[in-house]
């Protein structure tokens, strides 16, 4: 016992050090773009490189087909994790945030824990109709994705809870020490005979991780008793029910980038695996690694949010507080369009340089992943249509800082709709091909962008009137 406490004193004595040198101005902004950048895209980075660390390491010793089960295992948990915990994790964070203005830490943890169970029940749900639907096997295989998906799921929740949270530092450790926990179980299992089975556990172990971790954190930062779960369970289901169109907006986004996946996997060119998952592993993986390269643009937008736009945000509805006059308010709402549309032009020239960068070394990626000729042409396509895909994206965030949730919700439809029916129509006539992607994205891109520039001029009319839920609520 003296022993462990003299270990938790001294680990407390690490944590005081970390977060006294974490204080440090430049740190802080090198802390806040990395958690900006686990919240984007954190449980993709995780499996990433998990991922890529198994594969080296395991395919000598399991062989190509056992790996790639697993590999097909976390692209299907990733796919299906982020379908029931978008819209439950945005709706959470939404609450959360709410409950910290009002006074209200103590419902945070219950929050947290209603919106995790429910995205963790929906995910499995879903898993389970795709294990019977594609006959996946053997047993163990279909249990472990079960479980993985679930897992998943209490990552994507955790992750939308701790940013409302603003708890940056500690996502980077909690992911850092998730995926640390991964890889260090991969490894010792393949000292005493690896099969797809036991690497899925390990992986799941390591989100496992992540997710205790932070429900520890938000515990330890909002303590509760948990005696009013059952009325903070009813009331996120009630939130989620007055917010639908907001969800459906947020499903058809993630649905709109799987589409063309999709279409691929169960058209005339998918691969069944020795597992049974369906995939196309020559457009896959392209496409995993273009929309990697948006990532910047993510956490770009996120930093911005929480920073300059916010700011300008305030000011207006301080100048409301204050009970201005007209013309002042007018000053106000242009400084607000001004910040918004500068940090966006920022991103979106910081996002191309990046785009541009990485077609002009497309070719030195063609050679050291083994791409074809086909996947080549693929992966530049895919790179520009990612950077369209990434303007929609920052256009429909203008959107919904202006409430107008239903435009947000139609362009996302309209964006599923396109990619499915492009992605069908020219997989007749090209075969498998990004163009579907980037048309797609181009013409979304370009009615998000008229759809933001009119709401965020009319932002004082959205406002009082148009956007004003009280004037409609039930």
């Amino acid at each position: 016992m003296a022993a462990t406490a003299r270990l938790g004193a001294h680990l407390r004595a690490i944590l005081r050090e970390a977060r006294w040198v974490a204080g440090d101005p430049l740190l802080a902004s090198v802390l806040r773009l990395g958690a900006a950048i686990i919240v984007a895209a954190g449980p993709w980075l995780v499996s990433v490189t998990a991922l890529a660390i198994i594969s080296v390491t395991m395919t000598p010793v399991m062989g190509f087909a056992a790996v790639e089960d697993l590999r097909l295992t976390v692209v299907y948990a990733f796919c299906i994790a982020p379908l029931a915990a978008g819209p439950i994790g945005a709706i959470a964070a939404h609450r959360v945030s709410a409950a910290l203005e009002a006074g209200r830490p103590a419902t945070v943890a219950e929050l947290f824990l209603s919106a995790a169970a429910l995205s963790s029940a929906v995910a499995q749900v879903i898993a389970i109709l795709a294990c019977l639907l594609l006959g996946i096997e053997p047993v163990g295989v279909a249990i472990g994705f079960v479980f993985l998906t679930g897992t998943a799921a209490l990552l994507w929740t955790s992750f939308a809870v701790l940013a409302a949270l603003r708890a940056f530092g500690f996502l980077i450790a909690a992911f850092t020490g998730g995926m640390a926990l991964s890889v260090a179980c991969a490894l010792v299992a393949a000292s005493r005979g690896p099969t797809t089975e036991i690497l899925i556990w390990c992986l799941a172990a390591g989100l496992s991780f992540c997710v205790a971790l932070s429900i520890r954190h938000v515990q330890r930062l909002c303590p509760s008793s948990y005696a009013t779960l059952r009325t903070t369970s009813l009331d996120l289901l009630a939130q989620l029910r007055a917010h639908a169109v907001l969800c459906a907006g947020v499903l058809f986004a993630i649905c709109g980038v799987w589409i063309d996946k999709w279409v691929f996997w169960f058209g005339p060119d998918g691969v069944r695996s020795a597992a049974g998952y369906l995939h196309a592993s020559g457009y896959d993986s392209v496409m995993f690694l273009a929309h990697l390269s948006v990532i910047p643009s993510y956490a770009a937008l996120l930093i911005f949010h929480h920073g300059d736009l916010v700011a300008a945000i305030d000011r207006f509805h301080a100048a409301l507080e204050d009970r201005t006059t007209y013309a002042l308010l007018q000053e106000r709402l242009q400084d607000l369009v001004r910040t918004a549309w500068s940090g966006v032009f920022t991103i979106v020239v910081v996002q191309s340089a990046v785009t541009v960068g990485l077609v002009l070394m497309s070719p030195l990626l063609e050679r050291s992943l083994d791409f074809s000729f086909d996947q080549f042409l693929m992966l530049r396509i895919g790179f520009i249509g990612c950077l369209f895909h990434a303007v929609m994206f920052l256009c429909c965030a203008l959107l919904l800082v202006a409430n107008r949730t239903a435009h947000f919700a139609l362009i996302q439809g309209a964006f599923l709709v396109l990619n499915l029916g492009l992605s069908i129509g020219l997989s007749l006539v090209l075969g498998i091909s990004a163009y579907a992607f980037f048309c797609s994205a181009l013409i979304a891109g370009a009615v998000a962008f008229y759809a933001a520039y009119r709401a965020l001029s009319d932002y004082d009319y959205h406002l009082f009137l148009g956007e004003n839920d009280s004037l409609y609520s039930k």
